[in-house]
């Protein structure tokens, strides 16, 4: 199981405009019709400085030491087993990372495997995990960064007491981790490794940008803004959809990947798996949309969408208040059950009793210790006594 922006791009240019790949500021290329969020910054500064500290902005990065979040020095920077001849040194050495397996062989010697980190994926939020190439492949390293205790932990799904290097990284990984990868299929972790864009950037809800861009830089006084993509005028169904390219499950895959393009029908890319299966809280399982959608909220509202409650422009994770004020755009105070005891007070926080934070089971990661598990906020929205009778003791220890 994989778990867990952003290259900018220098302003539009000939090259584009030419079709020739562009040149990150850190020379990677991606295909022409991408752009890249930096080109968007001078005719939509505020969305773009907001969106540049959002989640989606750092979900994959490439691995240096402002990005990645773990400890490289003392003894921080191991991480042991319950194997007692397995142990992990996480170092640096001119600017480069590096995960080195240390192993005890049967020879009664000390065996040694290194990889260079070189992608980091994860905002860090619950953590991060780390990639490398191995020529045109991707693969995945065995230890993860997790964010609950700030060390070094196993990389979810893999066995405490092992040294794994060999897990593959496919595109339907990269899709909800990159804006763009140039892949052939689905089955292999096979991608161009000059052409990619990292992070989930402007263009992953709004379609390849250059020929927008082109097109304003002829014509800067059209508002029209044609040749992109506007969520917000499309139809509910339409414009979630793009939201369920990665917050909807896996889904079973159709055609090549990173070919969606928001505004078309998802399902013709990729298609939601069976609603049994969804029906579950996880890293993996990545079901809002289906969660969302049983819930009373959804199905009695004939425009909410993921973006009534969730600016995609701004950093909002985990204010409660201002998730609590979007509530109240459909809701009053008064009509909480709640409101007779706590008073006007619970006017900041309906999420700890109505989309309650609940273990994942599926993602756990492994450590000497045993298991852990990363809590994810419920979506489908609803009465949840257990969490209401946790938010009064809160409360209550709180005065």
């Amino acid at each position: 199981m994989f778990c867990f922006l952003l290259i900018g791009l220098p302003h539009i240019s000939a090259a584009a405009e030419n079709g020739h790949n562009l040149q990150t500021s850190e020379q990677i290329s991606s295909p022409a019709a991408y752009i890249g969020p930096a080109a968007c910054q001078d005719c939509h500064p505020d969305k773009y400085q907001g969106f540049i500290q959002t989640a989606h902005h750092i979900t994959s990065r490439l691995a240096d030491a402002q990005s990645i979040a773990g400890h490289f020095t003392g003894d921080a920077a191991f991480m042991w087993t319950r194997n007692d001849k397995l142990w992990f040194e996480m170092s640096a050495r001119d600017d480069e990372f590096y995960q080195t397996a240390n192993i005890w062989g049967e020879d009664n010697k000390l065996h040694e495997h290194s990889e260079r980190m070189e992608i980091v994926t994860g905002s860090g939020k619950i953590g991060q995990t780390y990639l490398y190439w191995k020529n045109d492949r991707l693969y995945q390293l065995p230890i993860s960064y997790w964010a609950a205790s700030g060390k070094w932990i196993n990389s979810p799904g893999y066995p405490d007491g092992q040294a794994v290097f060999d897990r593959p990284v496919g595109p339907r990984c990269m899709e909800c981790h990159a804006t763009y990868f140039a892949a052939e299929d689905y089955e292999r972790n096979v991608y161009g490794q000059g052409e990619f864009m990292l992070g989930i950037s402007c263009e992953r809800c709004h379609g390849p940008g250059a020929q927008h861009a082109t097109f304003q830089a002829s014509a800067p006084a059209d508002a029209g803004a044609p040749h992109i993509t506007h969520p917000g005028d499309l139809s509910r169904q339409r414009s979630i959809e793009i939201c369920a390219q990665c917050h909807s499950g896996a889904g079973i895959k159709h055609g090549r990947p990173f070919t969606y393009r928001p505004g078309l029908p998802l399902a013709e890319y990729i298609e939601p798996e069976p609603h049994e299966t969804q029906n579950s809280i996880g890293v993996h399982s990545n079901n809002q949309v289906a969660r969302l959608s049983l819930s009373a909220c959804f199905q009695q509202s004939d425009d909410l969408t993921c973006a009534s409650c969730h600016n995609p422009h701004a950093p909002e994770r985990g204010d409660r208040a201002l998730f609590s004020s979007r509530c109240l755009d459909c809701h009053t105070v008064e009509a909480c059950g709640m409101e007779p005891e706590l008073g006007h007070a619970i006017v900041d926080n309906c999420i700890d009793c109505h989309m309650p934070g609940r273990q994942d089971k599926k993602t756990g990661v492994q450590s000497a210790r045993g298991m852990d598990f990363p809590i994810m906020p419920e979506h489908l929205i609803g009465i949840y006594p257990d969490a209401t009778q946790h938010f009064m003791a809160q409360r209550a220890a709180d005065k």
